[in-house]
């Protein structure tokens, strides 16, 4: 009975997408199939940080919930060391044959993530020295487990090279349930920021450790290792370290210049607008293939680019409308605050940059958008230090909003020059 009653759903919805298509001027049938396993995963993900969000906010101080977000922070910085490049190397080893890349991968990660280990360990020797003791012992236990940390999500590289996106949505899913309400539980009975962080890290690698060394042998069925992707994912790892140091400065200098809780603050006015950002690129791992096997030329894009400003536009006159009444009922304490978050969500606008920049990686001209993101990485820590040295909060927002816009302005160049 219910497998008659979904059937006949998705023939009606796949009919009213279908007769609708050409008055919308996209192909909905593609985005509705698609994008079905990426948005229910990305749906759990999204839960998750919006509920996150609305206990750290009202269950703990400021403080504390500054410490916990700083502690994240530089735990995030940690990865680095951790080989980010490699993903990308697995995920196109694997969708040609070469399964046995993916533990091959994991072994150098592991290897490499003890430099991590360091690096954290560093930074319990800094916060002992500097009189914050029970920081400084969470950074020696993280120091300690941060190689098994490191390896812990890397399962979705090689369910992505597999195409197996159902897969991959139930197990990130039943992650994000499991630990949203252990963190919760925990947040709530004992508001302290040393438990917070010590839950948080420990589910992440029980789970998502099994699932990375255990659960996925089921789906590996040959040992064929390609050496090249190796060198290759270790060859972007820098490049793609630079951009998560420079996405994390703010975080990190905010913390030191300012205080734990002014973090706190920036947390939560960014937290909505990155969510619905977050959302906003489920999409785009199909965006690419479609204009590549449409062969769409730059008019194309260009006509589809009217209709995609109508979307974001819209997105920001709603957060615009409805923030004062999210901020009210989810977060009274950070009220005072909502205009910053309704200020921050303006740089939403710089969502623009997803078409031409996937036009541009159709037409070989990635090395150009690439080379562009290095530099772009070291000037938004610019823009960070000396914003947030001189205007504080405010001036953290600015710089975010100042470098989105940027890289938006900066591909549509790259876009109408290199283009036919």
């Amino acid at each position: 009975m219910f497998k008659k009653q979904y059937s006949n759903l998705k023939d009606k919805i796949y009919k009213f997408s279908k007769r609708y298509s050409s008055k919308v001027g996209l192909d909905l049938p593609y985005f509705i199939k698609g994008g079905f396993w990426l948005s229910i995963g990305q749906f759990f993900g999204t839960l998750k940080g919006f509920i996150l969000s609305i206990v750290f906010a009202n269950f703990l101080s400021k403080e504390v919930f500054g410490q916990y977000s700083f502690i994240m922070t530089i735990l995030s910085i940690a990865t680095i060391f951790a080989l980010l490049g490699m993903s990308v190397a697995v995920i196109q080893a694997v969708a040609k044959g070469y399964e046995g890349t993916y533990f091959r991968a994991l072994k150098e990660i592991f290897k490499w993530s003890w430099l991590g280990s360091l690096f954290l360990l560093g930074f319990s020797v800094y916060e002992y020295l500097y009189g914050w003791f029970h920081l400084s012992l969470i950074f020696l236990i993280l120091s300690s487990i941060f190689p098994f940390y490191a390896i812990s999500g890397f399962y979705t590289t090689l369910l992505n090279g597999k195409k197996r996106f159902d897969i991959l949505t139930k197990l990130s899913s039943l992650f994000n349930i499991i630990s949203t309400i252990l963190i919760v539980l925990t947040a709530y009975f004992t508001e302290s920021v040393f438990w917070i962080t010590i839950i948080t890290v420990l589910i992440q690698i029980v789970i998502n450790g099994y699932y990375s060394m255990f659960y996925v042998k089921r789906f590996i069925t040959n040992n064929n290792i390609d050496e090249d992707s190796i060198k290759f994912g270790k060859s972007i790892s820098l490049s793609i370290a630079l951009s998560n140091i420079a996405n994390n400065f703010d975080s990190m200098i905010i913390a030191y210049f300012l205080s734990f809780e002014e973090l706190a603050i920036f947390k939560i006015v960014t937290s909505i607008p990155n969510q619905i950002k977050i959302l906003a690129k489920t999409f785009i791992p199909m965006i690419l293939p479609k204009i590549a096997s449409e062969d769409l030329s730059k008019r194309d894009i260009m006509k589809h680019l009217k209709k995609f400003f109508v979307v974001v536009v819209f997105l920001i006159v709603v957060y615009l409308v409805l923030a004062p009444f999210i901020f009210k009922w989810f977060y009274p304490k950070y009220y005072d605050y909502v205009w910053l978050s309704m200020l921050f969500h303006l740089s939403f606008l710089s969502m623009l940059y997803i078409l031409p920049y996937n036009y541009l990686i159709k037409e070989k001209e990635a090395r150009l958008i690439n080379k562009f993101y290095t530099y772009s990485s070291l000037i938004l820590i610019l823009l960070s230090f000396f914003g947030i040295y001189f205007y504080g909060l405010l001036g953290a927002i600015i710089a975010r909003i100042f470098y989105r816009l940027l890289v938006m302005i900066i591909t549509f160049l790259f876009f109408l020059k290199y283009c036919k």
